[in-house]
């Protein structure tokens, strides 16, 4: 009847209703974490002095406003253009890439990361790794850039040694990649000649000479040089006349150098096609074990198969640097991190009077002034101690457990000690900040210049420190989250000067302990 109630009709369709409505909320989460990096699959064509863009694009088409884009040759510590937190990073930029490299930001929000490069030059030419990362997901594309450049149109010039003999040499500049030189005779078959000369010229482009050897016969000689792309390459023609050479029979020697009509092009493109194909089935087997490391779903059995050829030591350090503030470490660089765990020891010479040391050198805190014996290392004014131990070589770690006000770090030996300075890099201090006045008050900041704000969700109870003295950086985590903190890089101080580890704090209740060195062994991957 039409007036009649059915309660379970209604609870169907609620539950229809409700299990649409989920699917659709999944899948607006799913397009909005997770995406593919798409780049064309051919080479991009470009003359030097050209401007040009590599083409890559987000699939599904989603916004890379609020991503992190960074597009990188062979080292990913080096970027070509680096973007991020909607905006432009140029500190570790490759220098020859500053004011010629960017992105399109108008055209971020529709998913296209393109890089747009002006000016193109020979050094240019190669592969470039387009990677676009959210805090769940990232991906890499490669784009192969082809500079090319055409030669000037070829010279020839014959020479006579002496004798019944002269060599005909033709040479041709400009050009990009090394071109081929073919000589044939008048049938069209190819002389043997001799390996062309390649010379570099001060913008990277190709010059090439070749020469073959005539004798007294008549004949018609060919010289090809023949260019990479499918353009028409260049030619010339010379006339020999019969008396050059002053041997009793006497002979006429006509050359002429024509040009060839186009190259093989199929055959080039898929000799590049086979390489790039080689290539980015390497970096496909990166690609799968830095998935496997963070975590990111993948076959079981491509991880096995590329688990054998890690990824190089840059690019591993710029992924694990990269993967930004608070974000977990992965089992394998936390093991890399304690394999260089450092014994290290408070310096009671050094410390200020207004600071109590355990005499094991394992704990401080604020206390009361004593009167002590001055010394050109010991800190006058500011609540500050250094360990004996000093680095001038390698990677060291070591941790602390902190009280509620603390600044801890490294400084360099020819930092000042005495009177008043600020603890930033430029004197010579590359610290973090804790600072707790009350329950609504407190202040977490690397000490840059300016303070660069910390998430008070990073703040750590132990606190482990990581100086690398040929990379010239400091790192920062949280031993019990194993979180990254912060990193200050390029460190500047002389090659060779000592490198402290450095304690302050203004803490009368709790004191800074330094933990006892926990050293770990990197087992190496073995297949199962």
């Amino acid at each position: 009847m039409c007036g009649d109630h059915h309660p379970e009709m209604e609870s169907d369709q609620s539950q229809w209703l409700f299990v649409t409505l989920l699917f659709l909320h999944q899948s607006c989460v799913s397009g909005s974490e997770w995406f593919q990096v798409v780049g064309p699959a051919v080479p991009v064509f470009v003359f030097p002095g050209e401007d040009t863009v590599l083409p890559c694009y987000l699939s599904p088409g989603i916004s890379a406003e609020d991503l992190q884009i960074g597009w990188f040759r062979n080292d990913y510590t080096a970027p070509v253009c680096l973007y991020q937190n909607h905006g432009y990073i140029f500190e570790d930029q490759i220098p020859s890439y500053r004011g010629r490299a960017e992105l399109f930001p108008e055209e971020l929000f529709k998913g296209n990361v393109s890089l747009r490069l002006r000016d193109v030059r020979r050094s240019d030419h190669g592969l470039y790794n387009c990677l676009v990362r959210s805090p769940q997901h990232f991906e890499i594309a490669l784009i192969d850039l082809s500079v090319r450049a055409l030669g000037s149109q070829p010279s020839v010039s014959l020479h006579s040694p002496g004798g019944d003999q002269a060599q005909l040499l033709c040479r041709s500049e400009g050009w990009f990649p090394q071109p081929a030189v073919i000589w044939t005779d008048r049938d069209g078959n190819e002389v043997t000649s001799q390996p062309p000369t390649v010379d570099t010229d001060s913008q990277g482009l190709l010059s090439v000479s070749s020469y073959i050897s005539v004798k007294q016969e008549s004949n018609i000689f060919s010289c090809l040089v023949r260019s990479a792309l499918p353009e028409t390459d260049w030619g010339s023609q010379l006339h020999i006349p019969r008396d050059y050479f002053p041997a009793p029979s006497g002979w006429m020697v006509a050359l002429f150098l024509t040009a060839a009509v186009t190259v093989a092009a199929s055959v080039l493109l898929v000799i590049q096609w086979r390489r790039m194909d080689k290539q980015e089935a390497l970096w496909k087997s990166e690609l799968y074990y830095i998935m496997a490391v963070y975590g990111i779903p993948v076959v079981r059995a491509e991880i096995d198969a590329v688990k054998r050829a890690p990824i190089p030591k840059s690019q591993w350090q710029w992924l694990c640097s990269a993967a930004g503030e608070g974000s977990p470490i992965p089992d394998l660089q936390w093991q890399w991190l304690c394999s260089a765990a450092a014994a290290v020891n408070l310096d009671p010479d050094t410390a200020h009077c207004g600071l109590s040391l355990s005499e094991d050198g394992k704990r401080v805190r604020r206390g009361q002034r004593k009167s002590l014996s001055d010394n050109p290392h010991r800190f006058d004014l500011c609540h500050c101690v250094v360990s004996r131990e000093a680095f001038t070589s390698g990677r060291h770690y070591w941790e602390v457990e902190v009280n509620d006000d603390w600044r801890i770090g490294v400084t360099r030996e020819s930092a000042r000690k005495k009177g008043e300075f600020r603890f930033v890099p430029q004197e010579g201090y590359w610290l973090l900040k804790y600072w707790w006045l009350n329950s609504y008050l407190c202040e977490f900041s690397a000490l840059t210049d300016p303070e660069t704000p910390l998430p008070l969700s990073l703040r750590p109870r132990k606190l482990g420190v990581c100086v690398d003295i040929e990379e010239r950086k400091v790192s920062f985590y949280t031993v019990e989250s194993r979180a990254h903190v912060y990193t200050f890089t390029n460190m500047v101080f002389p090659q060779g000067e000592k490198i402290y580890p450095v304690f302050w704090t203004e803490d009368r209740n709790k004191a800074l302990e330094l933990l006892p060195a926990v050293s770990v062994e990197i087992k190496p991957v073995t297949d199962s």
